[in-house]
């Protein structure tokens, strides 16, 4: 099975110039180190009938240097991807795997303006392989424009310094591209001062909270899989500043430690002049995560 997927893999990369190709192959040959892993992983029905069917590349943590976060190594990137998909295994039913893995996500939250002509939704997908941040993914769409990502996997406890068995682990938060404009703009209509990371954040916290978990740990901006020191101080607000704005703590080494429910600020200690804009945006964040857990509580087992 393994040379199998590896021989799948290296053909739908034979387009690649050949020192690219030669490295592709060289990086996923990495699997044979740690064969007994591999071995469980692809034995587990989640890989063996949704991942391997979804994309060639099913060795995505050994082919991304900075898979989840920089500077890990082989042993623990094995490690969590192996933890990631036991939890998928054994935490979901086969209609949750179809949806996220086969068919284009799991619709987490709706909102139609029909007289605008927009749609917005949030789904959980699985995340794409081209991407070494999490496993899986909370999108974010106005009709067919991404607004937002926040992307995830699960992770032992003990990875991100926390006394939990398993806890989801934020990996991305991204948000939209400039060829989105319109459709950002739409959303900020639709939902005035506001935002789509917040509304990411409430769907994760509604997952979070249909599994039964009380915190939630991200990564601290440094150890972000795409950081430069060039772009040091973007990370830096979009990563540690806003797990600040939702009451986050920073722990020692890679991560933050974000508790369930959040801890907002009092409506009464907001200003008159603030406090119902305050509260309605508080109001949008409650209907997305309730959505959420209730979407993901009909596939738990």
């Amino acid at each position: 099975m393994v040379f199998t997927l590896l021989a799948r893999h290296w053909l739908a990369r034979r387009h690649y110039p050949l020192p690219s190709w030669l490295a592709c192959v060289a990086r996923s040959l990495r699997v044979l180190l740690f064969q007994r892993a591999h071995r469980q992983l692809l034995a587990l029905d989640i890989h063996r009938r949704y991942v391997a069917l979804a994309h060639d590349d099913v060795f995505h943590h050994l082919s991304h240097r900075h898979y989840l976060a920089r500077g890990m190594s082989l042993r623990q990137r094995v490690r969590c991807v192996l933890a990631h998909y036991r939890f998928e295994e054994s935490a979901f039913d086969a209609a949750y795997k179809h949806a996220v893995y086969r068919n284009g996500g799991l619709l987490l939250w709706r909102h139609e303006d029909r007289e605008a002509g927009w749609c917005f939704t949030i789904r959980l997908e699985m995340a794409s392989r081209l991407c070494a941040e999490g496993d899986l993914t909370i999108a974010m769409c106005a009709n067919a424009s991404c607004l937002h990502r926040l992307s995830f996997s699960w992770v032992e406890g003990a990875f991100a310094g926390l006394d939990a068995s398993v806890v989801p682990f934020i990996a991305r938060n991204q948000g939209h591209r400039a060829d989105v404009a319109d459709a950002f703009s739409a959303f900020g209509l639709a939902f005035p001062h506001n935002s789509p990371s917040y509304f990411c954040f409430a769907a994760l916290q509604g997952i979070a909270e249909a599994l039964g978990f009380r915190q939630i740990a991200a990564i601290k901006a440094g150890w972000q899989s795409a950081w430069t020191p060039a772009d040091a101080r973007h990370f830096a607000n979009a990563y540690d500043g806003f797990w600040e704005t939702l009451g986050g703590v920073p722990l020692a080494g890679r991560c933050w430690r974000i508790a369930l429910p959040l801890q907002l600020k009092p409506l009464a200690e907001i200003s008159s002049r603030h406090r119902k804009r305050a509260a309605l945006r508080r109001e949008h964040w409650q209907t997305v995560g309730e959505m959420a857990r209730l979407a993901l509580q009909r596939h738990t087992q």
